[in-house]
This record gives structure tokens, C-alpha cells and sequence, in this order.
């Protein structure tokens, strides 16, 4: 790509995960190779489309910049996977605060979906997200944990540290009408309905709404005083959104690649506690157990970018 030039990155239907573990989290990847060539972001557009969540820009993800193209400049057009395929790669690592002012500098939040979020006020909320689906049997990946091994870890974690309010995030219905039933003196907050209808990414018929939602439900999780997570890539950006956040990973992510699964693998995994039950422990024991960290922590700790 030339300088001069106005710069369009391209995506089209290629990307067909979802919206954090796949779409955001491969244009973040390629943001130090932008950075390598001193981009110029006033020149840099984006045409990201995809089928589950629409075109990216400017749904979910704003310019920086002004995002206009100059008329009177040539357009490079540059596919997203050719950028991925280039030598070298590079790993992002678990240096939150330098990775939010590296993906702000490229990217703005749109202000409807910034005011939503605020509009919850937070601040003093416990957030919590539950993504079951097709997680629980996606074993290659991470150490699946079920509704009631949530549940008994929950209800200790919220004995020892009370919260008059929970912002829940799940793609489950029955989590929000359990909680509900059991906590009726926690205020229980979400951005979706929970009813009949089926909430799950994959089944939802409109695109921009589903990636909308998604973008929301992140967040809010990240203007929470604390969060509690399984493993999903929606709920990691909540630290790279918010790097000061206090969020924690129940479940084991495996090194399913060469590098850890970014930025989950860096969320800390919830250390077993003396004021916990021993079912709870137990269960902490079970699905934590084959984390990526307990043999490669060493070569991917406490750094912001490095050549892979």
C-alpha cells in the first residue's frame, strides 16, 4: 500500500465467526503491520462486510480519522488475508493499556451504541457472561463449564463479594430467569429481552442488529466495577475497551495454535479462595486445569506486540 494513496482494506462474506472472535479480532491483528508502515489513518478505509453482522463500518466501528476518501487520489485496494499472510506476524501480548491506545487510534466506538451502554450505569455492577451454545461442546478450544458449575462458582463468588446489581450478558435464556428466581434481591441488567426467542448469534436474521447487540453487550461489560467470564473472545475486549477492568476467566483455554488465543488466553484465570465451597474449589479445579498458561505463560507473559 502507498502513502499517497487512499488505502481501502477489503473483507467480503470471508469472515463467518463471530463478531469478536474472528471479525474484530483480525482487524486488530493487522494493526501492527499498519503501525510497521507508519500508515497514514487519514488515508486508511475500511470495507468490512460480513454475513452474520453486516458491514462493520460504520455499525459497530467508526474511523478515527474522517473516513472521507480524496477524490483526487488513487484508491489501493488490499484484502484483509493478504495483510494476515504477511512475513513476519506478529502476536499481541497482555499489555492492556498499550493495546487499548492501539486500537483507539484506529477505531471510534459510534456514539448511539456508547450512549446505550452508559445510559446502564455500571459503574458499581458486578458483569457477568455466560456464552453456552455451541462453547459447551467446542472442546478443542477451551475446557467447556456448564450452567450448574457456573451457577455453584457464582454463588460463592457473590457471597464472599456482594453486589446489589448484575449486568448479564449470555446467549442463554434460562441464565437471566435463574438468576432472577435465586438472587431476587440483585437487580439483574442486560441489553437484551430474554424470552422465547432464540438469542444465539448464528440464528439471528438481522445482521446489523445482532452485531449491534453484540457490540453493546462488550460495552457494558466493560463499564462494570468487576467482571466474571467463561471463555469468549466478546467479553476479553471489554479489558482491551476498558484496560483498568477488573475481569476474570473461569474456564481453561488450551494452545489450540503456536501463540495463545488472543485476547482471552491473557484474561487471569479466578483463583480458588479459603471463603469459597469446597464444590466451588472443585469445580475451579476441574475446568481450570488445562489453561495455556500452566505451560507457556513464561514465553507469553508482560509484553505489547512481538514478532512471531
Amino acid at each position: 500500500m502507498k502513502k499517497q494513496d487512499n488505502q481501502i482494506i477489503i473483507s467480503n462474506n470471508q469472515m463467518t465467526e463471530g463478531l469478536f472472535g474472528m471479525v474484530i479480532l483480525h482487524i486488530t491483528e493487522i494493526l501492527p503491520i499498519l503501525e510497521k508502515r507508519n500508515t497514514d489513518i487519514s488515508m486508511l478505509h475500511w470495507n468490512i462486510n460480513t454475513k452474520s453482522y453486516g458491514a462493520i463500518f460504520p455499525n459497530v466501528l467508526e474511523y478515527k480519522a474522517t473516513g472521507k476518501l480524496k477524490w483526487y487520489l488513487r484508491k489501493t485496494k488490499t484484502q484483509l488475508k493478504q495483510l494476515r499472510s504477511l512475513q513476519p506476524k506478529y502476536v499481541l501480548g497482555d499489555d492492556f493499556h498499550k493495546l487499548h491506545q492501539l486500537f483507539f487510534k484506529y477505531f471510534a466506538i459510534p456514539n448511539d451504541l456508547e450512549n446505550i451502554a452508559s445510559s446502564r450505569e455500571l459503574e458499581d455492577s458486578l458483569g457477568i457472561h455466560f456464552r453456552g451454545t455451541d462453547k459447551t461442546t467446542d472442546s478443542n478450544m477451551n475446557t467447556s463449564i456448564s450452567k450448574d458449575d457456573f451457577y455453584m462458582i457464582f454463588d460463592s463468588f457473590i457471597k464472599k463479594k456482594p453486589f446489589n446489581s448484575i449486568f448479564l450478558a449470555t446467549d442463554e435464556n434460562d441464565v437471566y430467569s435463574f438468576l432472577r428466581s435465586k438472587y431476587p434481591n440483585i437487580k439483574i441488567i442486560s441489553s437484551r429481552k430474554f424470552d422465547d426467542q432464540n438469542i444465539f448469534w448464528r440464528h439471528n436474521p438481522a445482521p446489523v442488529k445482532n452485531a449491534k447487540e453484540a457490540m453493546i453487550d462488550m460495552l457494558c461489560l466493560s463499564k462494570c466495577k468487576t467482571v466474571l467470564k467463561v471463555s469468549s473472545a466478546l467479553s476479553s475486549f471489554a479489558k482491551i475497551t476498558n484496560p483498568d477492568l477488573k475481569i476474570y476467566r473461569l474456564n481453561a483455554l488450551k494452545m489450540f495454535t503456536d501463540i495463545p488465543y488472543f485476547p482471552d488466553a491473557y484474561i487471569p484465570l479466578l483463583s480458588k479462595d479459603d471463603a469459597y465451597s469446597k464444590e466451588c474449589n472443585s469445580i475451579l479445579d476441574k475446568v481450570q486445569k488445562d489453561d495455556w498458561s500452566l505451560e507457556h505463560k513464561e514465553k507469553f507473559n508482560n509484553f505489547y506486540i512481538k514478532e512471531r
